[in-house]
């Protein structure tokens, strides 16, 4: 928890310092796109590569108590799926309050919600990755695959090339990708939602309007709820697999 808590704090100002101020210039909207993106990418990952770990370490235990009738496989799902979501919605919340004001970001609260609600559910989705990856794979094939199942999670996000140039046979990796979701959900808390127009500090910011911005995304059209409801839903289905294939690991071994 420690660990988690400094990497959270040394990160925030990291990112801080680099993209420091940047959220109200027309002139960088690519950049702070990067940041938005960034912080899908490191909750994403801080969320997913530490609960790899959970099963695969506390399985010997588990069989022992589970086999003594100590309590029932659900009881000990969902302590640990309700115990650490306190603990994940502290160090997102504190890390996005550095990050989301010293970027400059819209000053609005009802933003900084919706912008926090999109990274706690990425954050949520992301962990129930990692529980799948741990119950279904030893630590070994756990830490190398999960991160690369990742990529085309992130390759078809939206960030790296845009919904409408991507190939028809293979836009439907783009519904499953979560981070699409929650890349869309961020870009359009901030741009959306009739954001007035953004400072310039040179003679001509094409990204001036953020509408062109989300054009340029393709996102004019995007829904937040949609976006959400597509999050909790993923979520919803990874938490059911991560029961069903612990259930059939605990079966197997013994």
């Amino acid at each position: 928890m420690w660990l988690r808590f400094f990497a959270h704090i040394l990160v925030a100002l990291l990112i801080s310092v680099l993209y420091y101020d940047i959220g109200n210039d027309g002139a960088k909207v690519l950049s702070n796109l990067g940041f938005l993106f960034f912080n899908m990418l490191f909750l994403m990952y801080t969320s997913m590569t530490i609960t790899i770990l959970s099963f695969p370490l506390e399985l010997p235990v588990l069989l022992k108590e589970n086999f003594n009738r100590w309590y029932s496989l659900k009881s000990y799902y969902l302590a640990i799926t309700l115990s650490d979501i306190p603990f994940q919605t502290i160090f997102c919340l504190m890390y996005l309050s550095i990050v989301y004001f010293l970027t400059s970001q819209p000053a609005d609260i009802t933003r900084f919600f919706m912008f926090l609600g999109t990274c706690l559910m990425i954050s949520f989705v992301a962990q129930s990755v990692g529980l799948v990856v741990g119950a279904a794979m030893n630590v070994q094939n756990g830490v190398f695959l999960a991160p690369v199942m990742s990529v085309p999670f992130l390759l078809f996000s939206g960030f790296f090339v845009s919904f409408d140039a991507i190939p028809i046979y293979l836009r439907w990796i783009t519904y499953l990708s979560y981070i699409r979701y929650g890349f869309e959900g961020t870009a359009l808390t901030v741009y959306g939602f009739g954001r007035e127009k953004l400072k310039c500090s040179q003679v001509y910011c094409h990204f001036k309007d953020p509408e062109t911005t989300l054009e340029e995304l393709d996102m004019l059209n995007a829904d937040f709820i949609l976006d959400i409801l597509a999050l909790l839903l993923i979520f919803v289905v990874l938490r059911i697999a991560a029961y069903l294939f612990l259930r059939w690991k605990i079966k197997n071994v013994r």
